[in-house]
């Protein structure tokens, strides 16, 4: 059985079947539990051909291979949730942001199993003839830009980006057809 939390991390004894959180553990009596992962995503403007866009990825890992996807990740223990959205803006797309100048946007669970916490912000504006250019690697394939809500339920790895996306885009007025563009 490959389950997580199956020994204790502190004294390395076997948990009781069944596995179940909290677990306590019968030798050291350390309970664990399964709190939910925080996730920064970052939805950054981009300026294209004076046109307003969001920037995405393409996803080079499962869940969602080869699907578009907002820029976000887990978040370090030593990280603020500015921080770690600016770090994995940086890391995934070779743009740099201000992790103070993020603003709060929208925060939700994962459904149906409430065990990731979403937390969108919206980075400052930028303009895409600014873009470093992106070395691509495991992770992110491509880097572009979406223009509109439309159509992207079928291009989208995951719902709650497809959610942010359409807040975004509602927020500014935008609609149309998503018109993904690589930058």
């Amino acid at each position: 059985m490959n389950a997580r939390d199956t020994f204790c991390s502190y004294c390395g004894a076997a948990y009781a079947l069944p596995l179940k959180y909290p677990r306590t553990c019968a030798s050291c009596k350390v309970e664990v539990w399964a709190n939910p992962i925080p996730v920064s995503v970052v939805l950054v403007p981009v300026v294209r051909d004076g046109r307003e866009g969001l920037l995405v990825v393409r996803r080079g890992i499962d869940p969602g291979r080869n699907k578009l996807a907002i820029v976000g990740g887990f978040l370090e223990e030593h990280e603020t949730w500015q921080e770690g959205g600016a770090r994995e803006v940086r890391e995934e797309t070779s743009v740099v942001v201000d992790a103070h100048a993020l603003e709060p946007f929208w925060f939700t669970s994962t459904a149906p199993k409430p065990n990731r916490v979403l937390l969108f912000s919206i980075a400052p504006r930028v303009d895409a003839s600014s873009l470093a250019p992106l070395a691509p690697n495991h992770e992110t394939l491509e880097r572009g830009v979406v223009f509109g809500p439309r159509g992207l339920d079928e291009v989208f790895a995951f719902a709650l980006h497809v959610e942010a996306a359409r807040r975004f885009f509602a927020a500014r007025n935008l609609s149309g057809d998503h018109a993904f563009r690589p930058t």
